[in-house]
């Protein structure tokens, strides 16, 4: 009897019984408000310029934002 060696890594466990049989998604923080750049005055100068601000980057992580980060520590995307 031959056999057959597999990465059952890179098919994420699938072809085997195991406890990992299904995938999760993780799609992110839920967010509580909506995106900072969709009312920002200066949203088309980031998206040339491909920058975001601190608001912008709270939102990401948290889903959240004060008011007063608004186009307040302007960076280049990372």
């Amino acid at each position: 009897m031959e056999n057959i060696w597999y990465d059952s890594e890179v098919y994420n466990g699938r072809g085997t019984k195991s406890e990992f049989s299904e995938t999760e998604t993780h799609y992110g923080p839920e967010n509580k408000r909506e995106c900072p750049c969709d009312t920002c005055p200066m949203n088309l100068e980031c998206l040339n310029n491909a920058t975001e601000c601190s608001a912008m980057r709270n939102w990401c992580s948290s889903g959240n934002y004060a008011d007063k980060d608004l186009m307040r520590l302007v960076r280049g995307v990372a």
